[in-house]
């Protein structure tokens, strides 16, 4: 694909004055295109690969709005067997991180469905993850809308820009959003059931509990992190030269939710 046909970047639309122009068939087609695109990589491609970075700011959009997953600078790539792998470096964006990874630097596939999942709450609520306000309620989305969803009033973490989406269609999407974000790794779906989950309202879903960092308890041990989120090539290219060639991925890719 030709990087000038890219258009924006999913932040772009995120942005007060933009969201209005992503309607509720838009915003789904970026989240189905996206879950394919992850699904790709994770089970289908030729290499498995772990993002480690997911977040709406490595989402391109082109012309007709099909998402591009880009920025592969601290992708690793896993054996077929392979269920997690641990390092020293914690690196990524502040937010999208799994808590497993955040804390103990673990990551596996179930850490990339935890950004997704965050991915799926910003572009249903046009807010992003690190600040939001409904009424008189300020603070993580993931909590936000969490107690939303508990207390049956989901509709308000909504974008009130989207009047003419399918109220069902959008509630199944918080609802799956929020299995994704779910603390503990192992309870998290696997992008086949994402996917399946998008496609199919006859596909059920499980009953999710508190996300990570609910009720702002681990608000202390972010707090003291410093690697947050890359904003330098310095900080980025460090983790790069210590990695071999063989589990590096070039960091100018973009995959394509329809590989050819």
């Amino acid at each position: 694909m030709n990087l000038f046909q890219i258009k924006a970047l999913i932040t772009s639309y995120l942005d007060e004055t933009k969201r209005a122009q992503l309607d509720w068939d838009r915003r789904f087609k970026i989240i189905a295109g996206t879950a394919r695109g992850i699904l790709y990589l994770h089970q289908d491609s030729r290499l498995r690969i772990i993002h480690r970075d997911l977040k709406a700011g490595n989402i391109l959009l082109d012309e007709e709005m099909n998402p591009k997953i880009a920025d592969f600078g601290l992708a690793r790539l896993f054996v077929v067997d392979q269920t997690h792998e641990d390092t020293q470096r914690v690196v990524g964006t502040y937010g999208y991180m799994a808590p497993e990874y955040a804390l103990h630097g673990q990551f596996s596939e179930k850490s990339d469905v935890f950004s997704f999942g965050v991915l799926i709450l910003e572009i249903v609520s046009g807010q992003k993850i690190s600040s939001i306000q409904h009424g008189e309620e300020t603070g993580d989305l993931r909590d936000i809308a969490w107690r939303s969803w508990r207390e049956g009033r989901a509709r308000n973490i909504v974008d009130p820009t989207l009047n003419n989406g399918s109220e069902s269609e959008i509630m199944r999407c918080v609802h799956i959003g929020l299995l994704c974000v779910q603390d503990n790794a192992a309870a998290r779906p696997t992008m086949a059931s994402v996917v399946a989950m998008l496609n199919s309202h006859s596909f059920g879903l499980q009953v999710p509990v508190a996300p990570a960092l609910y009720g702002n308890a681990m608000s202390g041990i972010f707090a003291d992190m410093q690697l947050w989120e890359i904003n330098s090539g310095t900080t980025r290219s460090r983790e790069s030269t210590n990695r071999s060639d063989q589990d590096s991925i070039n960091e100018a890719s973009i995959t394509d939710p329809y590989p050819r």
